[in-house]
């Protein structure tokens, strides 16, 4: 009967060391299965000239203007402000005339550059807003030169700036402006390959297996990402440091480029799990 009683015991461990192996597994497979949809977002997300007349509702108002309040909150030098109905940054302007249809809504990126990295950071939320616009079903598209600054509808303190917008609305793109199919096609006038966007790689395909990073995840996240002077700049690196595995992100010219690689940071955040070194050529640590 002892042996019994043990060999139901042993039965009874074996089952719940299943069962938490089996728990394991579902849970990898669940974060997985996230980042496998979430790329799939980022890749279809694609920049809108040209918008519907139709009003936002007033649940989806409040959705916006809460967004941008918790990152106001949380990040020291941004102040965004959310601004509807009103076209006036891109109505009349020479750089903008013809490449936009209908721009009433729009976040203006509002940043104090006396703390570091704001140029940057205020890339990496804009792009958590528009993720969070596509996913109600909005069109966006980040504007960096084509607005005119002096008609943003946005309280601007002699200290602050405004390096963009982020110009949203419901897409009506079969009435796109002729400007607007040209510059979209400017933008992407070249094929690019993932590997134009990695410019070293001193990690071991093993190494970067054993933990858990998946580059070619990150370099897709890379290639989709939208910039707010229609180009592709940011690269990625990999390099060993302090011992581990680590993904580099940069750019050739930081003053010019800080909104980019602020983008394609929160791209690559949300595809890996990790946090970024704020600033250029600096590490994402893997969780």
């Amino acid at each position: 009967m002892r042996l019994m009683k043990e060999s139901k015991g042993a039965k009874i461990l074996i089952n719940i060391s299943l069962e938490e192996n089996n728990y394991k597994h579902f849970l990898g497979f669940r974060k997985k299965f996230k980042r496998l949809l979430m790329i799939e977002l980022l890749e279809k997300r694609h920049s809108v000239r040209s918008y519907e007349s139709k009003p936002l509702s007033k649940e989806l108002i409040d959705k916006i203007k809460s967004e941008v309040t918790f990152i106001n909150s949380h990040e020291a030098g941004l102040n965004f402000q959310v601004v509807f109905s009103d076209g006036s940054p891109f109505s009349g302007f020479g750089r903008s005339y013809g490449m936009f249809r209908n721009v009433t809504n729009y976040i203006a990126a509002v940043i104090d550059p006396t703390f570091p990295n704001t140029e940057e950071r205020a890339g990496y939320f804009a792009q958590q807003c528009v993720i969070e616009l596509v996913k109600s079903g909005l069109g966006t598209c980040f504007v960096g030169g084509t607005f005119s600054r002096d008609n943003v509808n946005a309280r601007v303190e002699v200290y602050e700036k405004i390096p963009f917008v982020v110009a949203f609305g419901y897409p009506e793109e079969s009435k796109t402006t002729l400007m607007g199919k040209l510059t979209s096609k400017l933008a992407h006038r070249k094929n690019y390959k993932l590997s134009d966007f990695l410019t070293e790689n001193q990690v071991s395909e093993e190494e970067l297996r054993n933990c858990n990073i998946d580059l070619n995840l990150a370099l897709r996240a890379v290639a989709c990402a939208p910039s707010a002077l229609n180009s592709k700049p940011v690269r990625l690196s990999t390099q060993i440091l302090n011992g581990r595995p680590v993904i580099i992100a940069g750019v050739k010219d930081y003053a010019k480029n800080a909104v980019d690689l602020g983008i394609a940071k929160y791209n690559v955040a949300n595809v890996l799990p990790g946090v970024w070194e704020w600033g250029n050529n600096e590490p994402f640590f893997i969780d």
